[in-house]
C-alpha cells in the first residue's frame, strides 16, 4: 500500500471527526450562519497564504526537476485560490484588510511555518498534504450526499476533480520520492496536520 494511503486510512477517524463537525455540516445543510461563514473564510486566507509560502520552502529546497515543477504547479494552484477567497470576500462583503488572525488558525499556521523552514522538503509535504486530501474528501462526501445550498461554491470547488488531480500530484511526490526519510516524523506531521485541522473546523462549529 502506498504511504500516503496508509496515512489517510490510520488518521480516518479525525476525517470523519471533521465530517462531523457542526460548520461541515452547515455547509451542507445551509444552517452555518453567515456571519461564521464569513470569518471562516477570513481566517483561512492566512491559512492559505501560510500554504503558498510553505510552497515555495518546500521548492526552494527540492532536489530533483520533477518534484520542482510540481510544487510549483501546486504553488501556482494555491495562488488561484487565494484569489477565489477574494471573489468570495467581494461576494459576501468580508474585508479582508481588517482581519486578525484567531488562535485556532494561529495555531496550524505556526506549525507549518515551524515545519517549512526548518524542516526538509518531503516533511513539509507529510505536514501540507493531510489539509488537500481532507478538503478534496469531505467536498466530495458533501457532493455525493446531494446538496442546494448558499454555500454549493464551496462544495463545488473542493469536490471538484482538478481538485482532486492537485491533491494526488502532492500525494504521488510523498509516494514516489527516493531519498531516505524518518517516517516516524512523517507519521507525526501527517497526524498533526490532520488534528489541526479538525480544532479548525470545531472553532466555526459553535452555534
Amino acid at each position: 500500500m502506498l504511504i500516503t494511503k496508509k496515512l489517510w486510512l490510520s488518521n480516518y477517524d479525525l476525517a470523519e471527526l471533521s465530517l462531523n463537525t457542526k460548520f461541515v455540516q452547515g455547509l451542507k445543510s445551509g444552517n452555518l450562519p453567515v456571519h461564521i461563514f464569513k470569518e471562516y473564510l477570513a481566517q483561512d486566507y492566512f491559512f492559505l497564504e501560510t500554504f503558498a509560502r510553505a510552497y515555495g520552502l518546500a521548492v526552494s529546497k527540492s532536489k530533483d526537476k520533477y518534484s520542482i515543477r510540481t510544487l510549483s504547479k501546486l504553488l501556482i494552484g494555491v495562488s488561484e485560490e487565494l484569489i477565489l477567497h477574494e471573489t468570495y470576500a467581494k461576494e459576501w462583503d468580508i474585508d479582508l484588510t481588517n482581519n486578525f488572525i484567531k488562535p485556532a488558525t494561529k495555531n496550524y499556521t505556526d506549525f507549518l511555518d515551524d515545519v517549512s523552514k526548518k524542516l526538509s522538503s518531503v516533511e513539509i509535504m507529510f505536514a501540507m498534504t493531510p489539509c488537500m486530501r481532507l478538503y478534496s474528501w469531505i467536498g466530495q462526501r458533501l457532493s455525493n450526499m446531494g446538496f442546494n445550498t448558499k454555500y454549493k461554491e464551496w462544495i463545488i470547488t473542493y469536490s471538484d476533480k482538478n481538485f482532486e488531480n492537485l491533491v494526488k500530484s502532492l500525494e504521488n511526490l510523498i509516494d514516489s520520492y527516493q531519498d531516505p526519510f524518518d517516517i516516524n516524523q512523517g507519521n507525526y506531521l501527517y497526524k498533526r496536520a490532520m488534528e489541526l485541522e479538525l480544532d479548525f473546523f470545531k472553532a466555526y462549529s459553535d452555534f
